[in-house]
């Protein structure tokens, strides 16, 4: 199994829910007082959880975690409001978001246009 297949199966386990929405927050690029405000959480509990989750990824810092996640498949590059965003939605099988569907006619409109 390749090492990316290891990391997710083993992540997908060990990590919790609140690892997960730090993670997330991180990769979003929010700092640990936005992650606490959002998930509900003490920012020196968002700061635990993000060495646990850098303990578990095998990171060094936050970042390489994000970048580990996103080689592992834990986390997605996700676009929205835009022609890319409404078909990421489209290949996963999903119906799009409003603003994707806004984002494709705006597309579609502007491709009329300079036709």
């Amino acid at each position: 199994m390749p090492p990316a297949a290891l990391l997710r199966a083993a992540a997908e386990v060990l990590l919790t829910d609140n690892e997960l929405a730090v993670l997330r927050g991180a990769a979003d690029g929010e700092t640990y007082a936005e992650t606490s405000r959002r998930i509900f959480l003490t920012e020196k509990s968002v700061s635990n959880v993000a060495t646990r989750v850098m303990r578990k990824l095998g990171a060094k810092t936050m970042a390489q975690a994000v970048h580990l996640a996103h080689q592992a498949g834990l986390l997605r590059r996700e676009r929205h409001g835009d022609h890319a965003g409404y078909t990421a939605h489209l290949r996963r099988g999903e119906p799009p978001c409003e603003p994707c569907r806004l984002g494709e006619r705006a597309y579609r409109n502007g491709k009329r246009e300079a036709a």
